[in-house]
């Protein structure tokens, strides 16, 4: 079973809660984090 095209979503998506550590929606962030580093590789 071949995977659909995938698109990111626009800059301004990307890393939300990072950029918005308040969370959205009125929610508050997680407290999760990502230690694993994983990255965009650059075009």
């Amino acid at each position: 079973l071949d995977a659909p095209e995938y698109y990111y979503a626009e800059d301004y998506h990307q890393q939300y809660l990072a950029k918005n550590p308040s969370g959205y929606c009125g929610l508050g962030g997680t407290g999760v984090t990502c230690p694993v580093g994983i990255g965009v590789a650059a075009e």
